[in-house]
């Protein structure tokens, strides 16, 4: 409910289903947005931050190397210097998908799951990437400054009261903002909507997916909510569709070439993760049994995959080594497969054959993030804290800018190395984009004892700059 609530108004302000009767104001363009391209990012990033703190993003680095490795194909195609996109999955079986200021875009589990092809989900992505990269909330022609302000403050007590729980304040929040948006004919028009379906479109094109895939995900969701509301209301309601724009949308795929692309096994993996996630272990147990005992399912093998991660999730290890087994001889290889293959010999704490589980993954896929966080994990598990260190310090000289890695750097030195500790936890929080929570540990840092001129210089670097940043951010919007 809480993560319902918190995206429903998220979307809302994003894809106009306020008021269809009102007076729509005139699109203009992404240059006559009243806010920075800085102050956009720092909304979104306020909301992102409180969306994590809630518990209900999925922290799971398989599911955002996926998100994150599809959308930045999709991305590439908007050309949008001025935003650094950041994708991940929300815990809610309704359908839905929402964009927020700064490149942020967040995807229901729910949404996943409904889709029957990685096209199918790349057409939502897109879309939501051309609501990011259009600047459509800051291009929103309010009365006054002031009024756009306001309700960008309604829309953040409303995901803050409906953390706390406090339902009523929430709601009481959210129709305050939704009030001053209609007066102030704050609302999005369905010409925005097309925009995105257009310019999404171009983006799913150029990512080598077939651009009929929008048109047909969009008529299914209708099709659905008409017969039998599977949850598709959600996205119907903050992605209002019509026949006509259907229509429009299916012309528009008869100008791209018709590509046939087979789904890729992360996506069909990927989806099983997030089955799990969302049923929880008992409903996804009895899911894979029925399914595969029905043969209903559109892959064999990520059944049996997710049948694994579903055993291991209730602690049977050796009957998740058993499914794994017929998931390995139904799909091609996968990083996701070492992944599990590894988790159920860390279960059972066979940390040598854990370690050269991700040793043999890293050879045939190098540089995939989660086998990597995997084997510091192992290390750090079993107690070979040197080791951990070595190999952190190596994987940091490659990918420098990786908030997980500097999580366990903050993790080997907590209550060792005080000055290391907070230093390496800023850095996670920097490249988090949580820069308020990045400034207040390097200022711990600064005051923590311990001699290292160069980490000190770093430090005190990157409080300049994040003063710097945090200063410029909180700038009154243009009028």
């Amino acid at each position: 409910m809480k993560t319902t609530l918190t995206a429903a108004v998220l979307a809302l302000a994003l894809s106009g289903t306020v008021s269809a009767q009102i007076d729509l104001p005139e699109l203009g363009d992404a240059s006559s947005a009243s806010f920075s391209p800085s102050q956009e990012a720092a909304v979104g990033r306020d909301v992102m931050n409180r969306l994590r703190e809630s518990g209900d993003v999925i922290d799971d680095a398989d599911v955002a190397a996926y998100l994150q490795e599809l959308g930045g194909r999709l991305a590439q195609a908007a050309q949008a210097p001025d935003l650094s996109f950041s994708f991940f999955a929300v815990n809610e079986r309704s359908i839905n998908a929402f964009a927020m200021p700064g490149g942020y875009i967040g995807v229901h589990s729910g949404l996943v799951l409904t889709t029957q092809s990685e096209a199918e989900l790349a057409s939502v992505l897109a879309h939501e990437i051309a609501h990011a990269s259009q600047h459509h909330l800051a291009r929103l022609k309010a009365a006054s400054a002031p009024n756009q302000l306001w309700l960008l403050a309604a829309l953040l007590a409303g995901a803050l009261a409906s953390r706390s729980g406090n339902s009523d304040a929430a709601f009481g929040a959210i129709n305050a903002g939704i009030g001053l948006s209609i007066s102030s004919q704050l609302a999005y028009s369905r010409d925005f909507e097309r925009e995105a379906d257009r310019l999404g479109m171009q983006y799913l094109a150029a990512a080598g997916f077939d651009a009929r895939a929008m048109p047909t995900f969009f008529q299914r969701m209708q099709q659905g909510n008409r017969f039998n509301d599977n949850n598709a209301l959600a996205f119907l309601r903050s992605h209002p569709v019509t026949g006509e724009r259907i229509s429009e949308a299916q012309d528009r795929a008869l100008a791209f070439p018709l590509k046939m692309r087979a789904d890729s096994t992360a996506y069909l993996l990927i989806r099983e993760k997030l089955r799990l996630a969302t049923l929880g272990r008992d409903e996804a147990l009895r899911y894979y049994q029925t399914s595969l005992q029905n043969r209903q399912f559109l892959n064999e093998g990520a059944q049996w995959y997710g049948l694994s991660l579903a055993r291991l999730a209730a602690g049977q290890p050796a009957a998740a080594r058993t499914a794994l087994a017929e998931a390995r001889q139904r799909l091609p290889a996968s990083p996701l497969l070492f992944v599990q293959q590894a988790a159920i010999e860390r279960t059972e704490r066979n940390w040598a054959a854990a370690q050269d589980t991700y040793r043999r993954g890293l050879a045939a896929f190098p540089g995939y993030g989660p086998l990597r966080y995997g084997e510091l994990d192992t290390l750090l598990d079993s107690g070979q804290r040197e080791a951990a260190l070595a190999r952190l310090r190596s994987q940091l000289g490659q990918h420098p800018g990786e908030p997980g890695l500097y999580r366990r750097e903050a993790a080997i030195y907590a209550d060792k190395d005080a000055l290391r500790y907070h230093a390496a936890l800023g850095q996670a929080f920097y490249y988090e984009q949580r820069y308020e929570a990045a400034l207040e540990q390097f200022q711990y840092a600064s005051q923590a004892p311990g001699e290292d001129f160069y980490l000190r210089s770093s430090i005190e670097a990157r409080v300049r700059e994040l003063q710097s940043r945090l200063k410029e951010e909180r700038r009154p919007a243009r009028k």
